[in-house]
Formats: C-alpha cells, structure tokens, sequence
C-alpha cells in the first residue's frame, strides 16, 4: 500500500448539535476518516489551524457564526482557502443551496444525510481536491 492511502483522510465536522455531531462522526470513522470535531464555528477555527483538515463538514444553523460566515471566512485566509467544505444542514431551499455555493462550499447536502452513500462522496471531494492542488 502506498504511502498516501495509508494515510487517513482527516475531516473536521463542525455542528452545535451533540448528537448529530457523534453521529457524523461515527459514520466518518466507520468508513476509514480521521475525524476532528468542533461545536461551533470559533472553535472549528482552532482545530484548522492545530490540524489541517482535508475537509470540513459544517452545519449552516449555529450560535457565535454561521457555517456561511465560516466558509467566507476560511475561503478568504490563504492557509485554509485550499480545504473543501460541504454544507450539512436541515435548511434545504435554493436559496441556502445558492448562499452555500456563493460562500464557496464545494457541496450542499441535506438532513437527514444518507449514510449509505455520503462517506464515499466526502471521499471523492477530497480525491478531487487533491487533483486539483496537485496541479497548481
């Protein structure tokens, strides 16, 4: 096995409910991810810069800051502009779809997530991703 399959991937989800939160999170492990977690978006902050993320699964709904405000900010930072971030939110309309992509996530899903299929496109995001950094 190669050196980078070998490696986990690491994603952060960020989501001020508890119990969504640990769930994601035992999906994600489950299927092979490094998980980090942050309840809110200040705290999610702290975790990038201790831990570099290949990418971020934030909630839009949450107290101190928003996930659109989150994604704006980490889009305009240079150390954190490369890191992909889906949206994962209860709020399903186009207009949240629209402000998602504006804010600049690289996806938008909504709750419930299907858990069957939702660890392999997280997967394809950071694959593409990756591609994407390797030829800049």
């Amino acid at each position: 096995m190669s050196a980078s399959k070998a490696k986990k991937a690491r994603v952060l989800i960020v989501e001020d409910e508890t119990e969504t939160r640990d769930m994601l999170a035992l999906l994600l492990e489950m299927s092979g991810y490094e998980v980090l977690k942050a309840e809110h978006a200040l705290a999610a902050v702290c975790a990038i810069v201790r831990s570099a993320p290949d990418l971020i699964v934030a909630d839009i709904r949450m107290p101190v800051m928003d996930g659109f405000a989150l994604v704006r900010e980490l889009k305009s930072n240079i150390d954190s502009a490369h890191i992909p971030v889906v949206a994962v939110t209860g709020l399903d309309s186009a207009e949240y779809r629209k402000e998602a992509a504006q804010a600049g996530c690289a996806a938008f899903f909504s709750k419930p997530i299907d858990a069957s299929t939702f660890p392999k496109q997280l997967g394809e995001i950071i694959k593409q991703n990756k591609a994407s950094l390797a030829t800049k």
